[in-house]
């Protein structure tokens, strides 16, 4: 597990008010890493098995020790569902700008990995810095952190980040097994302050100023709220409580069906010598093809038995019931956890299922869009070289695009486009129709192209046909003189 600690405010170089400032963020760090570390490791299945020590051995407990992946499930239902599909702009430069780097920076995909992670931590976050050419790097980087890496102080009055920090780059120092931070950016109005080290030395620090005018860094929060401005994790103590409790019930599921193989049977009356053979191998009295006692010396005849077999269906029930808290705290459909009803559910049901889930993703898409139409602001004012405001004076209205969530398909989507366009013949000219459609910007980039050729060959043809019949009316007249 990395650490920040708060010897990088003793950084050489580092103003004393900008020192207060770094100690400030890597206490905010500190005060939710080790709750972000927790989800992380529910996330990845890595928590074991919390018993109670009533229904199994511990020597059994820890042979089986299962583990359930809901706490995935709960966020990457939500993660492939918001699908970001690009940024247009009504100023055709601009949106060519913005898709040089959307291409160069791989959006579409840090996006996905950015939005994966809001989820689990609560939020995660983009920055948009200046890119060394000399290096490979295109002229405006925009990278993603995730919140086990990053921190920042939310201002209310100005309704964004004020300072922010970063980890960029982590090493292994002095042979540890545990990596460490290397280098650091701390973000203000005015600096990228950088913050790096190497083995055996001290922190070292540089101020690389930037005229964004605003802090370069902006959040993506799920279910972000007045008192809590960076949101809530999709993983919260109802969802791990759950996963803890399933987690338990599968490992007595493993021991009552190792039971139910081999049930339980006891001998009446046997001899002492014959129940101590029988004792020292039970497995072999049990699979033998030939069960023989002899009788006793008293002269009886041991009286054989058989216990009644354990039945599942407590077990299966329980399960069930924590499938069903589990779908009813986080949304997500009962059947996406592996439950299967005796009979199938109808398209109707299954789309009911998923109503409470698309409403919700619906909304962190919106508020996706506002961070990512900030971020594109940003991107442009660091392309041009200007400040954020006169970016955003300048720039023209921007879009930021995700799929429909209720993913419908193509059948029912372009059913419901024909009768759109049937109803606003207009609507066909416009590229929001060909993205209902579920086309992707690239292939509308296509469309669009094809479209200005066919135009040109249709008014090519118009023109050489107009001339070919002034030619013939030309003719025709000559004849008649």
């Amino acid at each position: 597990m990395m650490q920040i600690s708060k010897a990088i405010a003793s950084a050489d170089g580092l103003f004393e008010d900008d020192a207060e400032l770094v100690r400030s963020l890597v206490d905010e760090w500190q005060s939710k890493h080790t709750r972000n570390v927790l989800r992380d490791q529910y996330y990845n299945s890595h928590v074991p098995v919390k018993d109670l020590g009533v229904s199994v051995s511990p020597q059994m407990a820890r042979k089986l020790n299962p583990r359930v992946d809901w706490a995935a499930k709960c966020v990457d239902y939500w993660a492939d569902r918001t699908q970001f599909e690009g940024i247009t702009s009504e100023d055709e430069s601009q949106e060519e700008i913005l898709r040089k780097i959307v291409r160069q920076n791989d959006v579409k995909n840090l996006i996905h990995k950015v939005i994966s992670s809001a989820l689990r931590h609560s939020c995660a976050f983009l920055t948009v810095t200046a890119g060394d050419v000399e290096r490979g790097e295109p002229t405006t980087v925009i990278s993603g952190y995730p919140a086990t890496a990053a921190t920042a102080i939310w201002d209310e009055a100005k309704k964004r980040i004020s300072a922010g920090m970063v980890v960029v780059e982590t090493a292994k120092f002095n042979g540890s097994q545990r990596r460490e931070p290397k280098l650091i950016y701390v973000f203000t109005d005015e600096y990228v302050i950088i913050l790096s080290r190497e083995a055996g030395r001290s922190w070292q620090a540089e101020y690389v100023p930037h005229s964004m005018g605003r802090v370069p860094m902006e959040p993506i929060a799920y279910h972000a709220t007045l008192e809590r401005p960076f949101g809530r994790s999709r993983i919260t103590r109802t969802v791990m409580s759950l996963v803890d409790d399933a987690q338990r019930e599968m490992m007595n599921m493993a021991a009552a069906a190792a039971f139910s193989a081999a049930p339980q049977k006891y001998l009446l009356g046997a001899d002492k010598s014959v129940a101590e053979k029988i004792a020292g191998s039970p497995f072999e009295a049990f699979i033998g093809s030939i069960f023989m006692v002899t009788e006793g010396k008293s002269g009886k005849i041991p009286n054989f038995g058989q216990l009644p077999q354990i039945t599942m269906q407590p077990h299966t029930e329980y399960l069930r019931a924590l499938a069903a808290q589990f779908s009813g705290s986080t949304g997500v459909p009962l059947q996406s956890l592996g439950v299967v009803t005796d009979n199938p559910s109808s398209a109707e049901a299954i789309d009911a299922s998923k109503e409470d889930a698309v409403v919700d993703i619906k909304s962190f898409t919106n508020a996706c869009k506002r961070s990512l139409e900030t971020i594109a602001v940003m991107a442009l004012a660091s392309e041009n070289n200007m400040s954020y405001m006169d970016a955003l004076g300048s720039t023209g209205a921007i879009a930021v695009n995700f799929a429909n969530p209720a993913m419908p398909s193509i059948v029912s989507q372009s059913d419901a486009m024909i009768k759109q366009i049937s109803a606003m013949p207009w609507l066909a000219e416009s590229d929001i129709a060909l993205r209902e459609l579920g086309y992707t910007d690239e292939q509308i980039m296509q469309l669009r192209s094809d479209r200005r050729k066919a135009q040109v060959r249709a008014g090519a043809n118009a023109f050489l046909d107009k001339n070919q019949a002034n030619a013939e009316v030309a003719d025709a007249d000559e004849n008649n003189e």
